[in-house]
């Protein structure tokens, strides 16, 4: 995946230099190949000074132009940290977020939040503006700083494999949930076969999480040091979890009997609701590995239902999920 989206921004690149008649040359070969392969956010004097470490003949003038072009082919992105430097961050497939800026050490923390652009937008529209960009700096005193701790060395993070971190965990959170739902409705239902697919919907979703889990435990290892990078989503988590509702809500008379048709109704509309709101929350995010994880949760939430009203004909099989 990652050489793909390298070989992708080379050549959007490439193509940006031929369109606007400009020279395809070593210099700004490597320029390009040291920008993408480093996170973070770079002035000029950071990616130049990089840069003269594999060939000191390159001057900052080279490197300032060619930030100017990889911005203006949608590559990089502007920002500005409230200490007088511009600086450079990876824009192309990485969701578009906004910072907190430490005013004393300048550390800086990343952070995407739907909530507060579904804010945003409403503010835009109620005054009849159509927007074409945004930016949210916050800036204050970070704990080192107001504790006065040696301030940690700035590390880059990669948004976008943070992002997706994230999105897995939040998908993890809403698995969790939904399994703490059938399992207690499993335990109080009184009927027989309506508590059998209760506890395969269980085993389905168990099955799930632990794909989940697998892939999240993938993208660690393979994700060098993000482990310790911020949350850099924020979502609502009461809202998530307020889909699912309390086992005991079920109940009539102080009893729970979900016959096998209650229970696979039940089940779909679960399910339907968890793929729109997923489906709905990736619609908020360009292309990205996040938005991804999101868009497959949604597909694999219909599947599981489907895997679920399959084996509910066959009673036999209905305890041993693939």
């Amino acid at each position: 995946m990652r050489e793909k989206k390298l070989k992708e921004e080379t050549e959007l690149f490439f193509a940006y230099l031929r369109q606007n008649g400009l020279k395809k040359t070593n210099q700004k070969d490597l320029i390009l190949e040291i920008f993408l392969n480093t996170e973070g956010h770079l002035s000029v004097e950071d990616l130049y000074a990089l840069v003269k470490k594999r060939d000191k003949k390159i001057g900052i003038v080279t490197v300032f132009r060619t930030l100017k072009s990889l911005t203006a082919c949608g590559i990089a992105r502007e920002i500005a940290l409230g200490d007088g430097l511009t600086r450079f961050e990876h824009s192309y497939h990485h969701p578009h977020h906004h910072h907190i800026v430490c005013a004393e050490c300048h550390k800086v923390i990343e952070f995407v939040s739907p909530e507060l652009e579904r804010v945003q937008d409403e503010i835009v529209r109620n005054y009849h503006f159509r927007p074409l960009r945004h930016r949210l700096q916050i800036y204050g005193i970070c704990a080192d700083c107001r504790e006065h701790r040696p301030v940690p060395e700035a590390r880059g993070y990669d948004s976008e494999k943070v992002f997706a971190r994230d999105a897995l965990k939040m998908a993890m959170r809403m698995k969790t949930r939904a399994i703490e739902f059938y399992r207690s409705a499993a335990a109080r239902n009184q009927d027989a076969a309506g508590r059998a697919i209760l506890e395969n919907i269980v085993k389905v979703q168990e099955k799930h999480l632990a794909d989940l889990r697998s892939d999240l435990d993938d993208l660690m290892e393979k994700g060098k040091g993000l482990e310790g990078a911020p949350m850099f989503l924020h979502f609502d988590l009461r809202e998530l979890e307020d889909m699912i509702p309390e086992a005991s809500s079920l109940e009539t008379g102080q009893a729970l009997k979900l016959g096998p048709k209650a229970v696979l109704e039940l089940a779909q509309k679960l399910a339907q609701k968890a793929s729109d709101y997923f489906k709905n929350f990736a619609d908020k995010f360009h292309e990205t590995q996040g938005r991804r994880v999101f868009i497959r949760f949604a597909e694999e939430e219909i599947g599981n239902y489907q895997k679920v009203s399959a084996r509910a004909d066959e009673p036999q099989s209905a305890s041993h999920p693939n």
